[in-house]
């Protein structure tokens, strides 16, 4: 069975932000109410709980990983194609340094952009609710319903908080 979204439609923010409390108090999970609007607020508006993200870790570690990568070739390159120079070291640390470099920021940066992709949901191929009256200012809340029972319930608390509209979406 497919999901169920209820949609509440509201022409301020402070109703909207009311209705996700009453929302929250009646057990509907965080990760199941979706806001729409097409001013960015900022999270602390609507009263929903911080989201954790990993990009930061993500990058740290691939940045890591990409210093490993670069010492190992720039220092392997040189040990086994070692290119004596008049008493110099066979691995010099100016062009290590570069290379270790280069790969940790491009390991780094391509592990950021993977990590963004990954943590927004993107590219998404289902069909998500949307309501054209985003576009004129109002802000929609959608909630993810499993059943019909938990979609009449989401639809009484979002009537009850003054929504301007209900509707569904299946």
């Amino acid at each position: 069975m497919s999901d169920t979204y209820v949609l509440a439609r509201y022409r301020e923010v402070d109703p909207a932000a009311a209705g996700i409390q009453r929302l929250l108090g009646a057990s509907v999970k965080p990760e199941d109410i979706d806001v729409m609007t097409g001013v960015p607020y900022p999270e602390e508006v609507w009263g929903l709980p911080e989201s954790k993200s990993n990009i930061r870790k993500v990058a740290a570690l691939f940045w890591v990983i990409g210093a490993c990568c670069g010492f190992t070739l720039a220092a392997g390159t040189a040990w086994l194609y070692p290119l004596p120079t008049g008493g110099k070291p066979i691995v010099s640390l100016p062009t290590t340094a570069v290379i270790v470099y280069e790969m940790s920021m491009l390991m780094g940066i391509f592990s950021v952009a993977a990590a963004t992709l990954i943590e927004s949901k993107l590219p998404n191929f289902k069909k998500l609710p949307y309501h054209p009256a985003v576009s004129d200012g109002h802000v929609v809340l959608s909630v993810r319903c499993m059943d019909e029972s938990q979609a009449t319930k989401v639809d009484e608390v979002l009537k009850a908080s003054n929504a301007d509209e209900v509707l569904r979406h299946v």
